[in-house]
């Protein structure tokens, strides 16, 4: 009897893991997409969100830069899987990719929009370089 259960569990449970493996190659075969690159399009779409409100994007522009940063944000991922690199030349090609992808952006945007961008990334180094080098004040 003890025998017949061991069984039937596991026959149960190996069902249930061969139909999640299933779905998961329907679902890629199907148009699907895997979870990383769902990943990589969600940070696009909230980056593009962010841009939008900061340089009052159109929708034709918003339509052309989200895959931009949809492929950027592939690119950086696929480089990252690649432990093989070494992290000087891994940063440099992480740097070339986004380097990329700003040069292919601002083509789309107008000159107010590229000058409001530059000047808003350039507070940002600043204010990140600036907080770098402070101690935490909140204790």
């Amino acid at each position: 009897m003890r025998t017949v259960w061991i069984f039937t569990t596991a026959a149960c449970v190996l069902s249930v893991l061969v139909g999640i493996g299933q779905n998961r190659l329907a679902g890629q075969e199907a148009g699907g997409v895997p979870p990383s690159a769902q990943a990589a399009r969600g940070r696009a779409e909230r980056e593009l969100q962010r841009m939008s409100k900061r340089l009052n994007l159109t929708e034709e522009q918003k339509a052309k830069i989200l895959p931009i940063l949809q492929e950027r944000n592939k690119q950086l991922d696929d480089l990252r899987a690649q432990s093989s690199l070494p992290q000087g030349e891994a940063r440099a090609k992480a740097r070339d990719i986004r380097r990329s992808a700003r040069q292919q952006i601002a083509q789309i945007l107008t000159p107010e929009q590229r000058d409001k961008d530059k000047a808003m990334r350039r507070e940002a180094r600043q204010k990140a370089s600036g907080q770098a080098g402070q101690p935490s004040q909140s204790q």
